[in-house]
């Protein structure tokens, strides 16, 4: 399924963070046009009868000059009065009458009916809580966000700009070590070293984030015409000692032409930041050939529904959804059938679609995802869960598979606190990493621990797959999840994983990917060997060759990770020779000792051509003793919820190892044994027949 980009755009005021005129949103634009898009019309909301109106939303300062706009830039100009006060102030939101948002709304409606935009331009660059309801408005609108600042570093988007020929003056400042007599109609360029400087010595945001000042765009290579104050005054809000604030209101402007000329020409802009982070990559001399792994059609291990126990915590996973293949044989109806299931299943255990934090999604032929998209999408709305997706030789007439982990957080702590859950659920397009074009979310958190969504080498600004090796990509999409842990919660690394999942669809792929991860590992040790601190485990990096992934990619990362102090992990290693092979489990704990993952594989050092063991009995024993060791070995007991078994699919032994494991989890674990995810794969690292990967929480 590919993202077409819009072709025409929409400016809107986003307040607080640079409204209608400021630097944000003129720079915003100037990438929109370097993106290729057409600006069609300028759209802005205006308070009744005040300068600045008392909003969580829109911050109006200078809304006298707005008119000289649709002059400078020669477009059509769409204003609104707000009507609507803030009503709806949580994390999410969801249309609520009388709340200042509809304005928004209204706006752009009328906007789309004049003009037939298909896309709004953000000048966001921190805020959740504006970017989640102006994506909230685009999405009932069916208009594309595009805010290519989103989580840019500031220091550097500012310099950017000034050097980009944008002109923009200081017409608010409510932070310390910013006064309104002394700053006050300065502009960016002149109040740079200042700005760097406050941030060094107080934590100012250098572009303004926190609130700390406003501006208003003069001019900009977007302008055909600039805009000069003649008159203004000084209007002190909040005379406080140590911060006051105060704001410019305008009383006389006018428009001149530009001795520079049109803007026909190529705007100042560098190269995109997407395409510079990509050049930077390195790809490895050694391609992978064209040629395909062999695919056999073959009688899965079917993996009925199953159920974990649910832990003290409320975690529990629900596997083996699948469309019932005996009445259903086309997609559409076996994805409907499957949601019937799954929701049959939550209600037998009160939960509801909003408590599932994470989906695995297994499909038999990836030229299917988009129809099963289109039918998982009109089950979830807001905050839909994380999700991995890929193809699996599922058995014959099974066209997908779904596993579910979910976390009732109404169940009374144990510990007097309530959980706290978070969403990062980013749709605009943007510089940052991939926006959510399809259901799910980018990572959700629940107390401590991120579940994220499986991440694919998508360039964020285009959402189009990086044409390069599989180096590249891994570099690339293990950058997003990078990003996605940052987003998450501040600080948070590749270095706080516990479990690692790496999908690629060739066995060459295999040394890439794992050296990236190495690669990116050893950067976070050594920056941390900088700051003094203490190294810490890492989580292994569990790869299986697929058939298939999203978009045609070549490498998926799936991790789920622990905010915590990630050199206060504690890891166990242990290796058990068994009838010519070998059976090793690594297994590795939070800080906290909330969650663990633990890794047990089956593999055979010999020369590739040695035949397999006979006889599953002594290698069920020993996977069944080892287990119980690893598990032995934890500082807190904790709840093996899931094991999701990859498994050679050409491997004789492996398919016995799968038939007989059920049985081998419920003598060691008895009703506490984790619900099995039998997961066929064309091939394993360092001759692996068989990978178990565990999560296990209080």
């Amino acid at each position: 399924m590919t993202a077409e980009l819009p072709g025409c755009i929409v400016l809107t005021n986003w307040p607080r963070l640079g409204h209608s005129g400021g630097k944000d949103s003129c720079y915003n634009m100037m990438q929109c046009v370097a993106a290729g898009h057409t600006i069609v019309a300028l759209a802005n909301l205006r308070p009744a009868k005040v300068d600045e109106l008392d909003s969580y939303m829109y911050q109006t300062v200078g809304h006298q000059a707005i008119d000289m706009y649709a002059e400078a830039m020669d477009l059509p100009l769409y204003r609104r009065t707000i009507e609507g006060s803030s009503l709806e102030t949580g994390r999410d939101y969801s249309q609520t009458e009388g709340d200042e948002v509809e304005d928004l709304y209204q706006l752009l409606k009328l906007v789309k009916e004049k003009e037939d935009v298909e896309a709004v331009s953000v000048g966001a660059i921190l805020s959740d809580y504006q970017r989640v309801r102006v994506e909230n408005v685009c999405s009932r609108l069916q208009l594309q966000s595009l805010a290519y600042l989103w989580r840019r570093d500031q220091a550097a988007l500012l310099k950017e700009m000034i050097s980009c020929g944008l002109h923009a003056l200081l017409i608010k400042v409510a932070a310390f070590g910013l006064d309104p007599g002394t700053h006050l109609g300065k502009s960016l360029a002149e109040m740079e070293p200042c700005l760097q400087q406050l941030s060094k010595k107080y934590g100012v945001h250098i572009c303004g984030e926190g609130g700390e000042y406003e501006t208003f765009t003069t001019d900009c290579p977007l302008f055909k015409k600039k805009i000069v104050i003649d008159k203004m005054e000084t209007v002190i809000h909040s005379a406080d000692a140590f911060a006051p604030v105060g704001y410019l209101r305008f009383t006389q402007m006018h428009t001149e032409n530009k001795v520079s000329g049109s803007t026909e020409s190529v705007l100042p802009l560098g190269s995109c930041p997407c395409h510079r982070a990509i050049d930077k990559m390195t790809e490895e001399a050694v391609y992978a050939d064209k040629t395909q792994d062999i695919q056999e059609e073959f009688t899965s291990n079917a993996c009925r529904p199953w159920c974990s126990a649910r832990s003290s915590v409320g975690y529990q996973w629900i596997t083996g959804i699948d469309g019932l293949p005996s009445e259903h044989t086309d997609i559409q109806g076996q994805t409907l059938h499957a949601f019937t299931q799954l929701q049959d299943e939550l209600l037998k255990r009160s939960c509801q679609l909003k408590h599932i934090v994470l989906v695995h999604l297994y499909v038999r032929n990836m030229e299917h995802f988009t129809v099963v998209n289109s039918v998982y999408r009109s089950f979830f709305s807001l905050n839909p869960p994380a999700r991995v997706c890929v193809q699996i030789s599922l058995p014959v007439g099974q066209l997908l598979q779904m596993d579910v982990l979910l976390h009732d957080w109404t169940l009374p702590p144990e510990d007097g606190h309530f959980h706290q859950r978070d969403t990062l659920h980013v749709q605009s397009l943007s510089h940052w990493a991939p926006a959510n074009i399809g259901p799910y979310s980018q990572a959700v958190r629940v107390d401590e621990a991120v579940f994220c969504a499986g991440q694919i080498a998508l360039v964020p600004c285009t959402m189009q797959l990086l044409n390069r090796g599989p180096a590249s990509q891994a570099q690339l999409c293990y950058s997003h999840m990078e990003k996605v842990l940052g987003a998450i919660s501040p600080n948070l690394t590749l270095g706080h994983v516990l479990q690692a999942h790496c999908y690629v669809t060739h066995h060459t792929y295999i040394p890439a990917v794992r050296k990236v991860w190495s690669s990116k590992l050893q950067g976070i040790h050594d920056q941390v060997a900088c700051c003094g601190s203490e190294e810490s485990e890492d989580a292994p990096l569990v790869i299986a060759v697929v058939p298939s992934l999203p978009r045609g990619a070549a490498v998926e990362l799936h991790v789920m990770a622990v905010q915590d102090d990630p050199a206060e992990k504690t890891s166990c290693h242990q290796t058990t020779e068994v009838r010519g092979g070998t059976i090793q489990w690594d297994l590795l704990q939070s800080g906290s000792s909330q969650n663990a993952s633990l890794s047990l594989r089956v593999f055979f050092p010999g020369p590739c051509t040695s035949p397999e063991p006979t006889g599953t009995e002594a290698f069920l024993q020993a996977l069944g003793n080892s287990f119980q060791q690893a598990l032995a070995q934890m500082e807190k007991v904790l709840s093996p919820l899931c094991a999701r078994v990859f498994y050679k699919n050409s491997s004789k032994l492996a398919r016995e190892l799968c038939a007989g494991l059920e049985g081998c989890m419920e003598s060691v674990l008895g009703q506490n044994r984790p619900a099995l995810v039998l997961v066929p794969v064309l091939d394993l690292p360092d001759r692996a027949v068989l990978h178990i990967s565990c999560w296990l929480s209080t």
